[in-house]
This record gives structure tokens, C-alpha cells and sequence, in this order.
């Protein structure tokens, strides 16, 4: 028998491969259960773990990484040893590439694993909708909730500006992340994610032109901010994302501002913010463009804007452009 999982998406191809693993030992011992890498073990390896009989009468279980672009012809084995047909020996093929990558490596291997007899499990990258669905069941199946205002923050901090372009880290970033915010959850009071649970543990991705922007109004220099937003909004990206990131940084400048005049040493500024260092040391010298009251008025200021976008008052884009003038 075989079953052959394939995608870009390697977290969820873990998952998947994980999931086939469980069940096999729930019903085996688990002592007929090898995994082989091709690049390493190669064919001749596969072949003996194929003949070794049982001692328990049992399904023995192989899982094969990296078949394709190897030595030897894999296609070949399979028709030699009758694997497909063969019930007591499970071959699972894993494959970190899409249709495209695995045809080109060994068309004909991929139409002997892509086969009607076989069981086939492509794990695409998902975005949008799909990305929205299998967050939230990944955060349910905890026993948690998150808001829908809390979930779209968290897609925009660890997707950034470009959220149609995917690769493999993102499902692990994601994992990672809702692992965070239910360890935290689960020393507080509810079961619900909330957008503060979010704007606290969650560190948002920064592109070059997004970190263009929020250095330049962060350390005052109005022409500079200017250009970049309208830089950025003539690429048409998306100005929430820069609202976002703006009210994240002049958080991150109330915080340390108020430590440094409080006479906290740096050192401690950075174990009492828990920001990365980097962080810290370039929020620490914009600060200086900045006394406290100054940039209490300015969050204050984000915060009253943010309220004038959502009831219709104001246009985002000319709110960001207000708020620069009054650096």
C-alpha cells in the first residue's frame, strides 16, 4: 500500500504524516515502523527494511523521504516489490514540493505515486479564508477562542504587507505564535484570544518599506515620512497595516520612555519590556526626539484616530497623513 503526501506547506505535511503515524501505533507495536531518507540511506536501505519479516505478524510501516532526483529508480522498486498491492507493508511517501517541483525531478515516479490506487494527500500553502479556518480550528481544538478582530491582527502581524505571496515557515510561524498566546491564556482568567492578548505577545513582521516608514515618524523627520507614505500608498499597500505598525511602535516608545524617566538602568528597560534588544535600542533613541507627554499625546492621538476610521469620520490615508504633520 502506499500513501503519498506531498505540498510546500511542511508544517501541515508534518501534521498530516504525525496524524498517520498515531494511528499505526495505536494498533502495532510500533517496532515495524522505520523511516528512511533516500539522500542518506539510499535504495539498497529500503529495499532490506522491504524484506525484513515481522517477529509480531504485524503491518509494517515505512515512512520514504526524498525519493525523487535520487540513484536508482524508485518507480522500478515499486513495481518490483508489488508495493502497491502488498497489505502488509504501508509505504508513506513525504515530499516537500509542489506537482510542478516533483514532475520535473521524476515525471514517472510522480505518476506511479500520484496513482487512483494510491492514497494521496497534496498539502497546498493556504491563504486567505482557508489560512482564517484552519487558525481558529488550530487554536479551538485547545479549547480556546480568539476574537475576529483579535485573528485578523494576528494575520497582519505575521504575515506583513504581502499576505498573497506564502511559503513553508508560515503554518510554523502560526503555530508557534498560538502556542504562545494559549501558555499565556491559560495562566489568566477566559478561554477567549483578545487583540490585547495579541498587541502583547505578538511580535509584527516588518518590511523594508514599512521599517522605512515608522523610523521616519518615530524620529520626527516629517519630509521623510511623507514621502514614504505616499511611496507606499502609490504601491498600493495596505495603510491599515502602516496604522497598525504605527500604534505598535509609539506602544513599545510610551513603555520605555516612561522606564528611562523613571530612572530604570537600560539594561532593565529591556528585561522589563521583554522587546528584543534591537528593538529596544532603536526605540530608545527615538524616544530622545520625544518628551513622555509628547508621545502620550500622540498614542493618545492614534487612539482617537483609530476610533474617527472606524465610525466613518475619517479616511485612513489622510489620517496618517494629519497625524505625521503633528509630529
Amino acid at each position: 500500500m502506499i500513501i503519498f503526501l506531498y505540498g510546500k506547506d511542511s508544517y501541515r505535511l508534518k501534521q498530516n504524516l504525525d496524524k498517520i503515524v498515531d494511528e499505526y501505533k495505536k494498533k502495532y507495536s510500533g517496532l515495524s515502523f522505520s523511516v528512511l531518507d533516500i539522500n542518506e540511506d539510499g535504495l539498497g536501505k529500503l529495499e532490506d527494511t522491504i524484506k525484513t519479516i515481522s517477529f509480531f505478524d504485524e503491518k509494517r510501516l515505512i515512512v520514504v523521504k526524498n525519493s525523487f532526483g535520487n540513484a536508482g529508480s524508485i518507480a522500478e522498486f515499486i513495481k518490483k516489490w508489488e508495493v502497491v498491492e502488498d497489505k502488509q507493508r504501508i509505504l508513506v511517501f513525504v515530499e516537500e514540493a509542489d506537482e510542478a517541483q516533483l514532475v520535473k525531478k521524476d515525471k514517472k515516479l510522480f505518476a506511479v505515486l500520484n496513482s487512483d490506487t494510491n492514497v494521496i494527500k497534496k498539502v497546498e500553502l493556504l491563504s486567505g479564508a482557508k489560512l482564517e479556518n484552519w487558525l481558529v480550528k488550530e487554536i479551538r481544538v485547545t479549547g480556546y477562542e480568539i476574537e475576529k478582530n483579535a485573528l485578523a491582527k494576528l494575520l497582519n502581524y505575521v504575515l506583513g504587507t504581502n499576505q498573497k505571496e506564502q511559503d513553508s515557515s508560515v503554518t510554523w510561524r502560526f503555530k508557534q505564535e498560538a502556542d504562545k498566546l494559549i501558555n499565556y491564556k491559560s495562566t489568566q482568567d477566559g478561554k477567549l484570544i483578545t487583540i490585547t492578548d495579541i498587541e502583547l505577545l505578538v511580535t509584527p513582521k516588518i518590511d523594508l518599506n514599512i521599517f522605512s516608514i515608522i523610523d521616519a515618524v518615530a524620529f520626527r523627520n516629517k519630509i521623510l515620512s511623507l514621502k514614504c507614505l505616499h511611496h507606499y500608498f502609490e504601491e498600493g499597500e495596505d495603510p491599515y497595516y502602516i496604522f497598525s505598525m504605527l500604534v505598535y511602535q509609539f506602544r513599545n516608545m510610551v513603555r520605555v520612555k516612561h522606564l528611562a524617566t523613571s530612572a530604570v538602568i537600560y539594561s532593565d528597560i529591556i528585561k522589563k519590556t521583554g522587546l528584543n534588544p534591537y528593538v529596544v535600542k532603536k526605540t530608545y533613541e527615538q524616544c530622545g526626539k520625544y518628551t513622555l507627554e509628547e508621545i502620550n499625546r500622540l498614542f493618545s492621538s492614534l487612539a482617537s484616530l483609530d476610533l474617527r476610521i472606524k465610525n466613518g469620520d475619517v479616511d485612513i490615508e489622510n489620517g496618517l497623513y494629519n497625524f505625521v504633520f503633528a509630529l
